[in-house]
């Protein structure tokens, strides 16, 4: 290169000219040809500006501060390539930055590497770009293209290394980390990366810079790590307490101790990111590894990656696999007691026995307070829980010795079949019965189905003083105090029994056994004894067998017969009842248990004696000679049902009277023509023994008066010419066998003006009842007399006045009116002659009125035929022709007494029985009905019964009646046989050969069905069939069949009951269809072929398209509706059923299939809207829980399968399918309830 030397001038303007016409003249100049290359050289003149010529150049670049460049070109078609001429400021060391600018910077424009590398503002040297002013081992100018700084040897690209690389570089530490530069290089790791280096081979000291890095991430700078000897390049490996730095995000991301959750989260949580048994188990987001496996976080004994195999809880030191115990457990563990049995783990261990078992321990190591599931287990599976057996008192390993109402879990199967009491009852059938298991006498017999023993043999159970066993062996009912053997009483009775009277002879059983009787035996006691009321079966029982029942017997334990009295006028019958005062009853007392008979066995009477053993009466009428005397009569009264006889007798005496006499009064008319009356006679009303006297028996005295005398024969004459009035006269009649038996009567004579025609109105006398009305055949006229002729209705007029309760009519009859009370009534009335009107004469009428009888009783002689094979006459009825006011009588309206003889028999129900042996001949039997209602109102009638030869066997074929339809067929449940006997036996069609001819409407078929003819219309057919012996075909009898033939309907429609269950939101049950189940022919019905009705309920109502509703906050219960389907095509076919809805207003599904077809996915309660506070926990089969909530919504707060509870598993893991049980505890506006029961987990 050439240089050119300019004058430096003074100012801009100078300055530009120069500049200009240097570049004219040498742009002329290099026009003509291709110039030859310049190599520069500086040439520094006072302006400090040269011009460099670089021939070499391929474009003229002309670089000179501030000046116009008007040779330059970028278009590559006009390039000035001869010579490049640039104007620039002096660079005297040739590194890139002019002299002047080093001046300004402080550097030495001498030295080449002493320069601001930002400041370069020209081209450095290309001795400088070989140059490597930082020693790095990298050039300049490639420092230059790498962009690094040639000024810093600690900043290069070290594969850019293209020059020898000094000592000092080598020793040099670039990046601080106290690893020499050449150490790096020999270890392959960056000089220029802190982080990147071999610990070991620190060779320097680190700089601080690099100390107050964190190359590891791990929040605890290089320099604090160097301090706690910790590796600053292992982000695991670090103090947790010198975290003085913010951790990187990928440390975050790391689980150093491999326990699931990142280093972030626990940093967050505030838990240990080095030890792997302190995190949150929530937070676990990856799989667990490393030190976590190996660890045992619970202490329990079993590693943790142990315990995720088995699928406990490494954080539950109560959770695990007993055989997996792997590795010691720790000291807290074996203090800690897992199963809250009081025996600490670590003694379990020793001992042998299980710490995860409440329910195994050696009681003798027990040293803590027993809690947990200890107290809500049942060791010994008797239903009580420990904790309650502990409260109780009762021991909690003894299955037998626990309190029954404590029982508040269900039992284990080993106690349900185990028998506590030894009753012989499984304690799981005491259950079910509600019997106590522990009480070996409250137990169902019908139950029993193991051995009896232990307690109970030994117990007394019904307190009869004979234990179980002993009655047992005995074959007596241990539970019935009254069955027991008396020898076998080997304890003293309860004191419930010492007062109870087995036997209820009314002696209680205690005092049977101070007196020495039998307390089984009702006929064995004191009669002194008795303190207590007789049972009715003892008062039923006849001890004494003499027919009259204990309880109206008077003397029950012997037999007895009391003597009896009476009296009566001489020759005249009495009657005494001698059964009335003794323990025999009559024949016609219904509470007679026997049959009484009467005879006399004894006595000095004379007269008639009569015994009616039916009545108890005896009659006796006294001979004369025994008038005014006294007799007996000894009889015997025996009960002859009983084998021996039962007899007792007794005596009667009976007071005879002297023989009576009774003069009555008389009264007789007569007119004053005198002379003697008419028909008188003072005799003819008196009577000696109640008998008229004859002359023969009397005798007659009497003094005369002025104006009448007594006739020697009785007759009475008034005297002549006595006037109108009225006479009295007295007479004594003397018996003539005791002339001191004597009776005075008074004659009484009315004299009247003596006429032609003599009327005589006498005094009557009647009997009638209190049901009044007219007495039959009653007319006072009858022994009224005119002139001594009876009067007619035309010779008379006749007056009365009628009283309060008699009424004498026109025609002479007497009327009792209605209502009267008994009693004796008179009534007086007046006759005078028609003819002459003042003759008259006035009678009485007394009427005695006695209790009326409503009813009338009538039994009818009846007559019968019967052969000598004896039994119950066929159709025999005594009460088939007897009335009761005339209408035919029934069992239930009268009473049927009578004494059977050796050859007939009266049964209770009317029949008439031939005994058996009977010879041919005609036999008759006495029967007496009484009106039930009236034991009084009886009527007796005479049975014949004529008994022939009889055949072996008595046939007798019985009419029947059925109903069909026209539909036609065999009628259902029809057989003729059914009604027929043999012998009084049923037939069967081995007895009989059964015949009959089929009729256009009635077929009896062989088996004795009845079938209607096809085509047979309404109406009543008969058919006869007739049936034979069939091993005598001559022994036949023949009935006949009736049967009524309806209109038949085509078809059958049958309603079906229906059941529903729902809850108490109301409105239509969902899936309700009443006719689902109904049937029209046997098809199902559809709306199209019933009419459906129904009538709503306060809760109910079924719709018209067969569902069913239910009203809104309906309560819990049952509830019923009826509905009725008719045939559309025959709306008289019709048939009802009942819907029953069950409404539940709060219950637990009891089945979860968390299997994501939206059907059952979460455990649903119903009702909860009507809870106002609840909980729930579930529990799997080892009583851990595995769920926990509360205030369950089927909404927000669910049990969806997964373990929401101290489980093995973790949480949100879905539980094992399997049986689980739930104790759901609530309270609504009604109270507080508990819910528990099973639920079953299906996938």
């Amino acid at each position: 290169m050439e240089n050119i030397t300019f004058v430096r001038l003074r100012g801009n303007l100078v300055h530009h000219v120069q500049v200009v016409a240097l570049l004219l003249g040498v742009g002329l100049f290099s026009s003509f040809g291709v110039a030859p290359s310049y190599h520069s050289s500086k040439i520094r003149t006072w302006s400090d500006h040269v011009i460099e010529v670089d021939k070499t150049s391929t474009s003229s670049v002309w670089d000179i501060s501030g000046l116009w460049d008007p040779f330059f070109s970028q278009s590559n078609d006009h390039h000035i390539n001869s010579i490049g001429i640039g104007i620039a400021p002096t660079d005297c060391d040739g590194d890139g930055v002019t002299c002047d600018k080093e001046e300004e910077d402080g550097t030495d424009p001498e030295d080449p590497c002493d320069f601001i590398l930002a400041h370069q503002n020209c081209t450095p040297t290309s001795t400088w770009k070989n140059m490597d002013c930082d020693g790095d081992g990298v050039t300049n100018q490639k420092e230059k293209e790498d962009g690094t700084d040639p000024l810093d040897p600690c900043d290069l690209v070290v594969e850019h290394q293209n020059c020898t690389v000094p000592d000092s570089w080598k020793k040099m530490d670039c990046d601080g980390d106290g690893v020499t530069n050449e150490k790096e290089i020999e270890d392959g790791t960056d000089p220029f990366d802190p982080c990147d280096l071999v610990v070991e081979h620190q060779n320097c000291t680190v700089s601080n810079s690099w100390k107050n890095m964190d190359c590891d991430g791990d929040g605890v700078t290089n320099g604090k790590e160097k301090e706690d000897g910790t590796d600053p390049f292992d982000p695991c490996d670090f103090v947790w307490e010198h975290q003085n730095c913010t951790p990187s995000d990928a440390w975050k991301q790391l689980d150093c101790d491999g326990d699931g959750v990142t280093n972030g989260d626990e940093k967050e949580d505030g838990t240990d990111p080095l030890d792997p048994c302190d995190y949150n188990p929530d937070h676990v987001t990856l799989p667990q590894s490393g030190d976590y496996l190996s660890a045992d976080c619970d202490g329990d004994g079993v590693t943790n990656e142990k315990e995720i195999e088995d699928g406990t809880d490494p954080l539950d030191p109560c959770d695990f696999v007993l055989e997996h115990q792997n590795c010691t457990p720790s000291d807290a563990w074996k203090q800690l007691d897992c199963d809250g049995d009081g025996v600490t783990n670590g003694d379990e261990k020793e001992d042998g026995t299980d710490p995860l078992d409440p329910c195994d321990y050696n009681p003798d190591h027990v040293t803590l307070p027993q809690s947990g599931d200890y107290l809500t287990a049942d060791c010994d599976g008797d239903g009580v829980t420990n904790g309650d057996e502990n409260e109780d008192g009762t021991d909690p390993n003894d299955a037998c010795d626990f309190v029954l109402g404590s029982q508040t879990v269900d039992p284990s199967s080993t106690w349900n079949s185990s028998d506590c009491d030894g009753d012989g009852v499984t304690n799981g059938d005491e259950k079910e019965d509600g019997t106590d298991p522990l009480d070996p006498c409250d137990y169902n017999p019908d139950h029993v189905t193991l051995p009896q023993s232990g307690d109970y043999l030994t117990a007394d159970c019904d307190g009869d003083g004979v234990t179980n066993g002993d009655e047992n062996e005995d074959g007596t009912d241990p539970n019935d105090a009254c069955d027991f053997v008396l020898g076998s009483q080997t304890v003293d009775p309860s004191s419930t029994w010492n007062s109870s009277d087995c036997d209820g002879d009314g002696v209680t059983n205690g005092d049977e056994k101070e007196d020495g009787t039998d307390p089984l035996d009702p006929c064995d006691y004191k009669p002194e004894s008795v303190t207590l009321t007789p049972s009715a079966d003892w008062e039923a029982l006849d001890c004494d067998n003499d027919g009259n029942p204990n309880g109206t017997d008077p003397n029950p334990l012997k037999a007895t017969a009391m003597d009896d009295s009476g009296s009566t006028p001489a020759l005249t019958q009495v009657a005494i009842n001698i059964l009335e005062n003794d323990d025999y009853l009559p024949n016609n007392d219904e509470n007679n248990l026997g049959i009484t008979t009467l005879s006399q066995i004894g006595g000095n009477a004379l007269g008639t004696v009569t015994f009616d053993a039916d009545t108890g009466l005896m009659t006796y009428t006294p001979v004369l000679s025994e008038s005014n005397s006294t007799v007996t009569v000894i009889y015997q009264v025996c009960n002859v049902a009983v084998d021996p006889n039962v007899c007792a007798s007794a005596t009667v005496t009976i007071q005879v009277g002297a023989n009576t006499l009774d003069a009555v009064d008389d009264t007789y008319v007569s007119d004053t023509n005198g002379g003697t009356i008419s028909d008188s006679n003072v005799l003819d009303n008196d009577t000696l023994n109640g008998t008229p006297v004859t002359p023969g028996d009397v005798i007659l005295t009497s003094t005369p008066t002025d104006e009448l005398t007594i006739n020697e024969d009785g007759s009475i004459t008034v005297n002549p010419g006595t006037s109108e009035g009225t006479y009295t006269i007295s007479y004594t009649i003397c018996e003539a066998a005791n002339p001191s038996n004597c009776d005075t009567a008074t004659v009484t004579v009315e004299v009247t003006e003596g006429a032609s025609n003599i009327i005589d109105a006498v005094d009557d006398a009647y009997n009638t009842d209190t049901n009044g009305g007219t007495i039959s055949d009653s007319n006072v006229l009858n022994n009224d007399t005119l002139n001594g002729t009876p009067v007619g209705p035309g010779d008379i007029i006749l007056t009365s006045t009628p009283t309060d309760e008699l009424t004498i009519n026109e025609d002479g009859t007497i009327t009792v009116n209605p209502g009267i009370p008994e009693g004796t009534y008179t009534i007086s009335y007046t006759i005078c002659e028609a003819a002459n009107p003042s003759n008259c004469d006035t009678a009485t009428v007394t009427v005695e009125v006695t209790e009326g009888m409503t009813n009338v009783i009538d039994a009818v002689n009846d007559s019968f035929n019967a052969d000598t094979t004896g039994g119950i006459i066929s159709g025999s009825s005594v009460l088939d022709n007897d009335t009761l006011n005339g209408a035919s009588i029934t069992l239930e309206d009268v009473i049927l007494n009578s004494t059977p003889t050796d050859e007939l028999t009266i049964n209770e129900d009317g029949s008439v029985s031939v005994n058996p042996g009977t010879a041919q001949g005609t036999y008759t039997i006495t029967y007496t009905i009484c009106e039930t209602a009236n034991m009084e109102n009886c009527d007796t009638a005479t049975v014949t019964v004529v008994v022939t030869e009889g055949m072996t066997n008595v046939i007798d074929a019985v009419d029947d009646a059925y109903t069909g339809d026209t539909t036609s067929g065999m009628i259902t449940d029809s057989n003729v046989l059914d009604n027929d006997t043999l012998n009084g036996v049923p037939v069967t069609l081995a007895d009989v050969i059964l015949t009959s001819t089929p009729t256009d409407e009635l077929t009896i078929n062989e088996d004795g069905s009845v079938s209607v003819n096809s085509g047979t219309i309404a109406g009543t057919y008969t058919i006869t069939y007739t049936i034979c012996e069939a091993t005598n075909l001559e022994n036949c009898d023949t009935a006949t069949v009736t049967v009524e033939v309806t209109e038949g309907m085509a078809n059958v429609i049958d309603a079906v009951d229906d059941l529903y269950e729902t809850d108490s939101h109301g409105g239509v049950i969902p899936g309700s269809n009443v006719l689902s189940n109904d049937t029209l022919n046997g098809e199902p019905v559809t709306l199209a072929d019933v009419i459906l009705t129904s009538s709503p309920t306060n809760v109910l109502t079924i719709n018209p398209d067969g569902s069913v509703s239910v009203v809104s906050d309906t309560k819990d219960g049952t509830y019923t509706i009826e509905y009725t389907i008719c045939e559309i095509a025959n709306p008289d076919n019709c048939d009802t059923a009942i819907v029953t809805v069950v409404v539940e207003g709060i219950s637990v599904n009891q089945l979860v299939t968390p299997n994501g077809d939206l059907k059952n996915d979460f455990l649903y309660i119903r009702g909860t809207d009507k809870i106002k506070s609840s909980t729930l926990k579930i529990f799997n089969r080892w009583g851990v829980a595995v769920y926990e909530g509360e205030n369950y919504d089927n909404v927000r707060n669910v049990f969806d399968g997964r373990s929401r509870g101290r489980s093995s598993l973790g949480v949100n893991d879905y539980l094992p399918a399997g049986v689980y049980f739930y104790i759901f505890n609530y309270e609504t506006d009604e109270g507080s309830f508990t819910d528990s029961e099973y639920i079953y987990i299906s996938r």
